[in-house]
């Protein structure tokens, strides 16, 4: 009965693709209008396509579906027979396990345990194993509006999760269906990171993780001789790099005439930069080899522990130890903030007025102003929220942070021109959002690293706390 009502909805799925395939042979023959709202009606229908997938794999396994390969590997039948890769067949099989696999039987007791100690235990166990049970069904239930995309993030990001991290990995794994809910996939991916950071330091902190796992190798010489490098960079070494490279970003950076057009792509002009700083000392180095700097906030400092970390301006989270081998054993600039979150003063040491308002900017926002944007600091450039050529001046209240892409899309006529929003500052709150056009309300970036500026968690003291369901 199963097998029927599987093939019947198979059928129907590669009937309707093969129209559908039919109908968009030649794009240039169809109205968006007229389509754009049943294509996106498809994207939510195939949401389903993640669970339904992992559902399969765990039942392959469960089935011993090597065997009609040759293998005792149920990931040999995946990718020989659904033509997957051996990742997506993992993948699909780690997701499948979280959903569908019962909790792991609890350790064998202690041979000298007391009859009190043992119903303590058992007692124990069963209400662990009630809410890994619970917890189980819900992410069952969440998954089903969870696209294959969400679910391979979640797998990716909890394969870092310790055995003894607390919460565990179905704790975490239905919290981040939950959030799913609400954030973009690159912002869950940032959000479930740390949350799995904070998971592994309350079950067993071990600052030196990330420092076992560094690698970093330079491929074969290719066909054209260049060479691809991969590696793993501990926190405070993948700043540095960033701060270090970041000058070389902007346009005309390392040319002997910038101002000749400059038609090399961001990565390349990161590559020129990297060629400029082996060839040179950093002092010969016009325009400088960049910045690592921390958002602290007072309590920061008055709370300091072995498993503190904080926010920089390349994205990255540093931690105590990170700190001492970056070498910042002093700090040359502060910022001030009030209440809602807002730069008040700037007290500067050597450096120039523009980067102690970049200092600011980046204590206020972290990253660029939009609404689900993620862009580091150091990526960002600071927007005059009304132009300069309109009279606008270069203030902190005029300023605000925003990544390049945000910003050729900015409107800084204000009057909707092209269909195109504009970034704006709230007159209550100060806070900069976007508003999509004009009257339209502000929208504000409320990705989790943005949440992890000092603004924006001096602010967050002001809020009341989350309601049951939205923490969860």
């Amino acid at each position: 009965m199963a097998r029927l009502s599987v093939q019947e909805a198979v059928d129907q799925i590669e009937a309707g693709m093969s129209a559908l395939s039919a109908l968009m042979a030649d794009p240039s023959l169809v109205s968006f209008d007229e389509v754009a709202g049943e294509f996106e009606r498809l994207e939510q229908a195939l949401v389903a396509r993640g669970r339904v997938d992992a559902a399969f794999a765990w039942l392959a396994e469960s089935a011993d579906a090597g065997r009609l390969v040759g293998s005792t590997n149920v990931i040999d039948y995946l990718t020989a027979q659904l033509g997957i890769s051996r990742k997506e067949a993992w993948s699909r099989l780690r997701t499948g396990t979280s959903l569908f696999s019962p909790p792991p039987p609890p350790p064998p007791p202690e041979p000298s345990e007391t009859e009190e100690e043992r119903r303590a235990r058992e007692q124990s166990e069963s209400e662990r194993a009630e809410k890994a049970r619970k917890e189980r069904k819900e992410a069952q239930c969440k998954s089903k509006k969870a696209s294959a995309e969400i679910l391979r993030i979640i797998d990716q990001e909890l394969t870092d999760l310790s055995d003894a991290a607390d919460p565990d990995r179905s704790q975490l794994y239905n919290r981040a269906l939950s959030e799913a809910r609400r954030r973009r996939p690159e912002d869950l991916r940032t959000w479930l990171r740390r949350q799995v950071t904070l998971a592994n330091q309350k079950g067993a902190p071990d600052l030196l993780a990330a420092y076992r796992r560094r690698f970093l190798t330079i491929g074969e010489p290719e066909a054209d001789g260049s060479c691809t490098i991969r590696g793993r960079l501990p926190a405070a070494i993948a700043a540095a790099l960033k701060a270090a490279l970041a000058p070389g970003e902007r346009p005309g950076a390392n040319l002997n005439d910038e101002e000749l057009e400059d038609t090399r792509t961001r990565g390349q002009r990161r590559v020129d930069q990297l060629m400029t700083i082996l060839g040179a000392q950093p002092s010969s180095i016009g325009h400088g080899m960049g910045s690592v700097l921390l958002s602290v906030t007072a309590e920061d400092i008055d709370n300091l522990s072995p498993t503190s970390e904080f926010t920089t301006n390349t994205g990255d989270r540093l931690n105590l130890m990170d700190i001492l081998r970056l070498g910042a054993a002093k700090f040359d600039a502060m910022v001030l903030h009030d209440t809602d979150g807002q730069p008040l003063a700037l007290g500067r040491g050597r450096r120039t007025a523009s980067f102690s308002q970049r200092l600011a900017l980046f204590a206020a926002q972290g990253v660029c102003g939009c609404p689900d944007c993620a862009t580091a600091a150091i990526h960002n450039d600071a927007h005059h929220i009304t132009a300069w050529e309109q009279g606008g001046p270069t203030d902190l209240i005029n300023l605000t942070l925003v990544c390049p892409p945000h910003h050729a899309a900015n409107d800084d006529s204000h009057t909707g021109a092209g269909g195109r929003g504009h970034l704006d500052r709230c007159l209550i709150t100060g806070r900069v959002g976007r508003r999509a056009g004009p009257g339209q309300p502000l929208r504000f970036n409320e990705t989790q690293a943005a949440s992890e500026s000092a603004g924006d968690r001096i602010r967050a003291r002001q809020k009341p706390p989350p309601a049951e369901d939205d923490a969860a």
